[in-house]
């Protein structure tokens, strides 16, 4: 009998894994609310204690991944209280529940619990967000290692592929460009930008490698948005004049974004090597649009 794989969020990361891991695994997914095309999606709030246990306890999964967060980032700013409920106490329901039914977890965190002051963060690197997105998330990460020895914290950055029900960063740059719009994109902000299908591999090898303790699960490569959005424009044979580059200071944020806060995959590229943007851009290529 395949081990269960209990994926909750079912947001892309989600359902993602959900698809791919259906491959070698009896597959899960929790979430508040059904999503079309993945099938049955078990009803599971991870703000409530009691219905992280009922989910899981039910399931009895060998793995859990954790992937449902709060991830818009002034949202969190504007909304601390939620945005805490969510990121900072949810994974330490998730945790607590996975501890009483034997299950190893995956919490799915950001690099945005680093300050962005120097870049290429390790995961020895002390952390230092300076949002609430970023504090919530980095309280998440301490109570999951606190509640679980069997656990693994995967950090990524600026996630991106095809989603049918939210866009992203890539998703707005090729629609934008598709219409003939101009957008104006920072050129003083950098990340390791991840294509979801790379960082669901990533996820699935940690699971079977037995690995504990913290991973920087991200794209291979450092790179600023404005030269991201131009190497978007090329793989998808689009316009890149219509791309303006500007800096962070000019654009109305609620909340603060760190300047660099690429992650260094060193350690990750032991279990399985990340893909280098242009890799992962053509990968979402050639996969058809939902």
């Amino acid at each position: 009998m395949a081990d269960r794989l209990l994926v909750i969020g079912t947001g892309l990361l989600g359902i993602k894994l959900v698809k791919l891991a259906g491959k070698e695994l009896e597959v899960f997914a929790a979430d508040k609310a059904p999503v079309p095309g993945i099938g049955k999606v078990l009803d599971l709030d991870i703000t409530n204690c009691a219905s992280c246990e009922a989910a899981i306890l039910k399931i009895k999964p060998r793995f859990v991944v954790l992937t449902a967060a709060l991830t818009n980032v002034d949202q969190c700013e504007r909304e601390k209280e939620l945005a805490y409920g969510i990121n900072a106490e949810g994974p330490g329901n998730v945790a607590r529940a996975c501890r009483k039914a034997g299950a190893k977890l995956v919490y799915v965190s950001t690099d945005y619990v680093f300050d962005g002051t120097k870049g290429n963060y390790r995961e020895t690197d002390a952390a230092n967000p300076i949002n609430h997105y970023g504090y919530t998330k980095l309280i998440g990460e301490k109570a999951v290692q606190e509640a679980l020895g069997d656990s693994v914290v995967a950090r990524t950055s600026v996630l991106y592929g095809w989603n049918p029900v939210k866009s992203n960063f890539v998703m707005w740059v090729i629609d934008s460009l598709k219409n003939g719009k101009e957008i104006s994109v920072v050129n003083d902000q950098f990340t390791t930008p991840t294509y979801v299908g790379d960082l669901s591999e990533m996820i699935l090898a940690l699971m079977k490698n037995d690995c504990r303790g913290t991973y920087h699960t991200c794209g291979a490569e450092r790179i600023n948005r404005y030269d991201f959005a131009v190497k978007i424009a090329d793989v998808f044979g689009l316009d890149a004049s219509l791309i303006k580059p500007t800096t962070s200071d000019k654009l109305n944020w609620t909340a603060k974004r760190p300047m660099d806060s690429s992650l260094n995959t060193e350690k990750i590229s032991k279990i399985k090597n990340p893909l280098d943007i242009r890799s992962g851009l053509e990968a979402m290529k050639k996969e058809q649009r939902c």
